[in-house]
């Protein structure tokens, strides 16, 4: 569904969790203290503030400090789950310790000694510069509007055009991409002021955590406790795949289908903090 301003497409969520403190969360994660946990987390809008150029954004030297730390708890494991390209993440975390990184909304994982991506992530490659070239030809006049390549996908972004530009270039992506989507060559991924075109393959960061949650058991020898945290409607997908076996926390002001609220990124640094302090002894 399209939407004005800044696009974000829809959920079927109703729910709206309340904000919880920093220190209620820390109980509720070390609550079972018998159980291993895997603490995974998106990265923009989550562990970051958003940028207007994506490559500015970088993890903090205290939330690197204190995820680099988790990673190195016995019975834990740490992920980060994003729609950048894995390698993307690694470089601008460069956590310490065995970690998890989920790219492209989970189509790729490099993680402790294993690596997967999903069959055929590549097929698509030739039609998805083809479009990016007729995209970037027709959003070139409009400032504030550009395309970023992720090599297997394509996203517009359109967070610090003007709302006259901004409505352009969406008429520009609908005109060129539409082809391709209702042909079911490509995939719509939308986010906060993103629309990203990728190969139609039927894999989300629901599907991710679970792959993650299923190796993680297997590294640790026993079941694990999931905790999944995020910002954008992309993320609906792993608070699902968490359900009520975990802790889901959505970081921001909107509805969602996660348990639990923080206000914004510099929470999560808080509870990142906290959780070296609460696990120390574990």
């Amino acid at each position: 569904m399209r939407t004005p301003g800044c696009n974000r497409y829809t959920w079927p969520v109703s729910v709206n969790p309340s904000c919880s403190t920093v220190d209620d969360l820390v109980s509720a994660i070390t609550d079972d203290r018998g159980r291993a946990l895997l603490l995974l987390t998106d990265f923009d809008g989550t562990l970051c503030e958003f940028q207007t150029d994506p490559a500015a954004v970088f993890l903090s030297d205290p939330c690197r400090t204190a995820l680099s730390t988790l990673a190195t708890r016995p019975r834990l494991s740490v992920g980060v789950v994003s729609g950048r390209r894995a390698a993307d993440v690694r470089r601008r975390t460069m956590l310490d310790g065995p970690v998890y990184y989920a790219g492209l909304h989970g189509m790729e994982i490099d993680g402790p000694d294993t690596r997967f991506e999903v069959p055929h992530l590549a097929a698509r490659r030739d039609v998805l510069e083809e479009l990016a070239r007729s995209l970037t030809a027709a959003i070139s006049p409009l400032p504030g509007a550009f395309l970023e390549n992720k090599e297997l996908s394509w996203a517009l972004h359109t967070r610090a055009a003007s709302a006259v530009d901004r409505q352009q270039a969406e008429r520009a992506f609908w005109s060129l991409a539409t082809p391709a989507l209702e042909g079911g060559t490509l995939r719509l991924q939308r986010g906060d002021c993103v629309f990203e075109l990728l190969p139609d393959i039927s894999w989300n960061k629901g599907d991710a955590v679970r792959w993650i949650e299923a190796d993680a058991t297997r590294r640790l020898g026993a079941a694990v406790r999931p905790i999944y945290l995020g910002d954008d409607l992309t993320d609906e997908h792993a608070f699902v795949a968490v359900g009520t076996r975990g802790i889901t926390v959505v970081v921001g002001r909107r509805p969602s289908q996660a348990g639990r609220r923080l206000k914004d990124p510099a929470a999560v640094e808080q509870l990142l903090i906290r959780l070296v302090a609460a696990t120390k002894a574990s």
